[in-house]
């Protein structure tokens, strides 16, 4: 769809899912729950066997997209967002679920120069989560520094022509909507809704929690080098030192003890351009495994 046909006032909810029908309906339900209007709905299903048609086919009017193999989230994401006629782009995971004034209170902060509107959510495992109030307006050094939690793929409205620039969106393994947010910080700017208008589901195996999205946050450093390099050398820092600080307590979790982990630290206080000592003391006390990270917590709390 040209940007000139887009349906003025249209959202476009566009649902990857893989192999999740019972997340799925519940994503569905909704979308169906919303206190706005226009809305459309696509649904693109990269499971090989068109597992999720018959949940599609209970939703009167929803497009139903199926892939012939599993490209990933983003491909499916991409696919989705060309097949929409709406003015905006609300992507949304199929397990995660809309409140159902997110849209109704989104659409009217749409305005140039803003082209992403988020807002907060309700973590299954970490409870209610608002947004920053300093990440709005200009946010690139945010997105840079990967600090614009909680502001996810399915928290964020987003502007159709401003999306249409980066299309079709690059895959980063687990840190998809963190490589996103920064390809739209580039040509847009953000505003929130201070409120939780996201329910993000748990799952068994997320992508936050695995070693592929610590490898997409370092692809994505290399792939926004460039970027980067306009900007004070702490704002890189910050992203690698999270980074590796963030791998440090996965191999703890995982091992309770691991020399891996102590580089890892290391690493971490190495980059770090702030708060230098308490980055040192969780690597010291990663010497002494799991106990001791648990001591540098107390002591740093």
């Amino acid at each position: 769809m040209s940007p000139d046909a887009r349906e003025e006032g249209l959202v476009s909810v566009v649902i990857p899912t893989f192999y999740r029908n019972d997340r799925l309906r519940e994503a569905l339900d909704s979308v169906v729950g919303q206190e706005y209007a226009p809305i459309e709905t696509v649904v693109v299903d990269s499971s090989a066997d068109a597992t999720a048609r018959s949940v599609v086919e209970e939703f009167e009017g929803v497009e139903y997209v199926p892939t012939e193999r599993d490209e990933g989230p983003q491909a499916a994401r991409s696919l989705g967002a060309e097949r929409a006629s709406g003015a905006y782009v609300q992507f949304l995971d199929d397990d995660d679920r809309l409140a159902p004034d997110k849209l109704r209170k989104q659409v009217p902060l749409l305005d140039p120069p803003v082209g992403v509107v988020y807002s907060g959510m309700v973590d299954e495992d970490r409870g209610e989560l608002l947004p920053n109030p300093e990440v709005r307006g200009d946010v690139l050094e945010y997105a840079l520094e990967m600090r614009t939690f909680p502001c996810i793929n399915s928290t964020m409205l987003i502007d159709a022509d401003v999306l249409a620039k980066i299309l079709p969106l690059g895959h980063r393994h687990g840190a998809d909507d963190t490589g996103t947010k920064i390809e739209l910080a580039l040509h847009t700017e953000f505003d929130f809704v201070n409120e939780p208008l996201v329910h993000r589901g748990r799952t068994d195996s997320s992508l936050s929690d695995s070693w592929a999205y610590l490898e997409g946050r370092k692809r994505v450093i290399e792939t926004f080098a460039d970027v980067y390099r306009r900007f004070p050398p702490r704002v890189r820092r910050r992203a690698l030192r999270e980074t590796h600080y963030q791998a440090g307590r996965k191999l703890i979790d995982e091992q309770g003890w691991s020399p891996r982990a102590t580089a890892e630290f290391a690493r971490a206080a190495y980059y770090t351009p702030d708060r230098r000592a308490d980055y040192v003391g969780e690597c010291l006390g990663s010497v002494l495994g799991r106990p001791g990270v648990r001591a540098a917590d107390r002591l740093l709390s």
